[in-house]
């Protein structure tokens, strides 16, 4: 999802709620506006009218029960170079290293780490903390786990739509965490900034 707004009649739409109940009985008219009203509650809980991005898929490899021996600061490294020669590549500005927003990323995976999860919970109080430090106007994040190499990140994050867009998104900053968990395998969390 690129801006992390939505509209109401589309998602009525893909709920198949479109039109009125034709004549119905009293009870069904209940029972339509009950589901018309827990389907605009759901919609809106899911909904945010926030201007700052929020990309919500993600990707994982699967690696089985391997233990895994990597160099997370290697993969840290080589991921940030390895977007921006893509963002080159597609005529876009190198990203410049943003340290103090290092701590938001690693953070964001020491969280998946205990929850065994991939996700972007947090990611509004994320991304306003990064904006407030850093006067950001836009935030974005991709995140990925299981994946060990930065080559495998970067291929899965290109065939994703939203992480392209964010990694070619009109950013000025990024910031990447890649952490491994009890059992040697990695998470990433890379956030993107635009500083005006």
């Amino acid at each position: 999802m690129a801006k992390a707004t939505c509209s109401i009649r589309l998602a009525y739409r893909t709920l198949g709620i479109v039109e009125p109940v034709p004549e119905s009985t009293p009870r069904m008219k209940k029972l339509y506006s009950a589901m018309l009203l827990l389907a605009t509650v759901a919609l809106l809980t899911m909904c945010n009218s926030t201007s700052i991005e929020d990309e919500i898929e993600y990707t994982e490899a699967s690696i089985g029960n391997d233990k895994i021996s990597i160099d997370p600061n290697g993969i840290e490294s080589k991921l940030i170079d390895m977007v921006n020669d893509h963002r080159a590549s597609v005529g876009k500005n190198t990203l410049q290293d943003s340290p103090s927003s290092y701590k938001y990323a690693e953070e964001h995976n020491d969280y998946m780490i205990a929850k065994n999860k991939l996700s972007h919970d947090n990611f509004e109080s994320r991304a306003e903390k990064i904006a407030e430090e850093t006067h950001a106007t836009g935030v974005s994040e991709n995140v990925a786990r299981y994946y060990t190499s930065a080559e495998q990140t970067i291929e899965a994050w290109l065939d994703s739509d939203s992480h392209k867009k964010a990694m070619e998104g009109d950013y000025t900053h990024t910031t990447l965490s890649v952490q491994l968990d009890k059992e040697g395998r990695p998470y990433y969390t890379q956030i993107f900034i635009k500083v005006d």
